[in-house]
């Protein structure tokens, strides 16, 4: 069966919606404006019909996705891009 490591970027989608670039340092105007999360109902959509063993990080970065999946990272509550990197890392040494 074939491995996948999947990581979810919470934030992901938010500041467009509301007139921003991006939400890179700006996720509390963007919430602020009235943005709300999307990547996880999105995430879920896409990844619904792979058939792959899945490994991917707690929440909010993935686990919410999956049914049954691998945890193989716990970021902090709030998650920045450094969460997605030690992520990639462990996907690394699991060979995923």
């Amino acid at each position: 069966m074939k491995k996948i490591g999947f990581v979810l970027n919470p934030i992901a989608g938010m500041g467009g919606r509301v007139g921003l670039k991006g939400t890179d340092g700006m996720v509390e105007e963007a919430i602020k404006r009235g943005a709300e999360p999307v990547a996880l109902k999105k995430a879920k959509e896409a990844m619904k019909s792979i058939p792959a063993k899945i490994f991917t990080c707690s929440s909010p970065m993935g686990e919410e996705c999956f049914k049954e999946c691998e945890i193989i990272y716990r970021p902090k509550e709030k998650t920045s891009a450094l969460d997605t990197k030690k992520a990639c890392k462990e996907f690394l040494k699991k060979k995923v």
